[in-house]
């Protein structure tokens, strides 16, 4: 059920708004629960679309590279690469209209930082109520990296299951903003209790004993700001080296490589295959100048939205 609550206040240094720019989107109470129901029902979705794809082997049919299907179904074989988040991406669900999926983006999500505090300081700047807000971001992802030890156990008995694994966070160091939403990341995994570290990904080192960063310190989890699908390309050596590390079991990598699946080209034609009657999939027309973005971590928290490109805000109506 959507919780609307206050959003916790951060570290991370953001330009806060000091008046509504480009516009704020009301949702009724009603309108916010249909945006939540209908991500983590689309999760379960997609779930058990990535499983009939491994089943079935049909990577080349929804358009997988030959070079990642070995780690995506080395992610897929144990529990311990777990999904920390992704944004689901929707047209539709005001005024009467049906929700529509435009696309999963499951490995390395946008709008992290814009959804979980720059809506809220938003509100705060123009004498809004910020509680009134489907924004659960933080809390939920800081209680999603605890699942990291405890899995589908209560997340309560993260301290003293923990026993000091640590994360290195990774982005590219020429793009500010994946940057800032890496290290958004890396204080909550912090605020979860985890141990972390950061590096740009440029001077990350791999080996086939593990990762580390550039001085050397070793880490167990690797989170990288950085798509698999497009390092099956772009890097193909490091997805080697990855897989080997994976095989090893030297390293945990972060988000897991079956997320490139949530993400392949073709993965909405098992989606429409396996359910037929998806409400979610009755149509082919897609606008992306018009985007509800809804983030899942475990299941949905958050929600925002975005019009020709500049970032909206949200309020549900008293």
């Amino acid at each position: 059920m959507v919780q609307v609550v206050k959003v916790q206040v951060v570290k991370v240094e953001v330009s806060s708004v000091a008046k509504i720019v480009n516009g704020l989107v009301e949702l009724t109470r009603d309108e916010a629960e249909a945006y939540y129901e209908a991500a983590n029902e689309l999760y379960d979705m997609y779930v058990e679309a990535a499983d009939y794809v491994i089943e079935n082997n049909l990577f080349f049919d929804v358009g997988i590279p030959f070079n990642l299907i070995d780690v995506i179904k080395k992610s897929w074989e144990n529990d311990v690469h777990w999904h920390i988040y992704g944004r689901f991406c929707f047209n539709g669900g005001v005024d009467g209209e049906p929700i529509r999926l435009v696309k999963f983006d499951a490995d390395a999500p946008q709008y992290l930082l814009q959804t979980a505090q720059e809506q809220y300081e938003t509100l705060v700047e123009n004498g809004i109520d910020e509680e009134l807000q489907f924004n659960e971001v933080y809390e939920r992802v800081s209680e999603n990296f605890k699942r990291l030890i405890t899995l589908f156990d209560d997340t309560e008995l993260f301290e003293e299951r923990y026993d000091g694994w640590k994360i290195l966070f990774s982005s590219l160091s020429s793009n500010e903003q994946e940057e800032l939403n890496t290290q958004f990341l890396q204080q909550m995994a912090e605020e979860a209790g985890f141990e972390t570290g950061f590096e740009y990904l440029e001077n990350t080192e791999f080996s086939e004993d593990g990762i580390s960063d550039s001085h050397g310190n070793s880490y167990e989890y690797w989170y990288k700001h950085y798509k698999w699908l497009e390092m099956s390309y772009d890097e193909p050596e490091l997805l080697t080296t990855l897989t080997n590390i994976m095989n090893k079991q030297e390293a945990i990598i972060l988000n897991p490589a079956y997320t490139a699946l949530f993400e392949a080209k073709g993965i909405e034609d098992i989606l429409r295959k396996l359910y037929p009657e998806s409400p979610y999939f009755q149509s082919n027309e897609k606008d992306e100048s018009e985007i509800t973005n809804v983030l899942f971590a475990y299941e949905a928290c958050g929600i925002s939205f975005e019009k020709d490109g500049d970032f909206l805000g949200h309020c549900i109506k008293a």
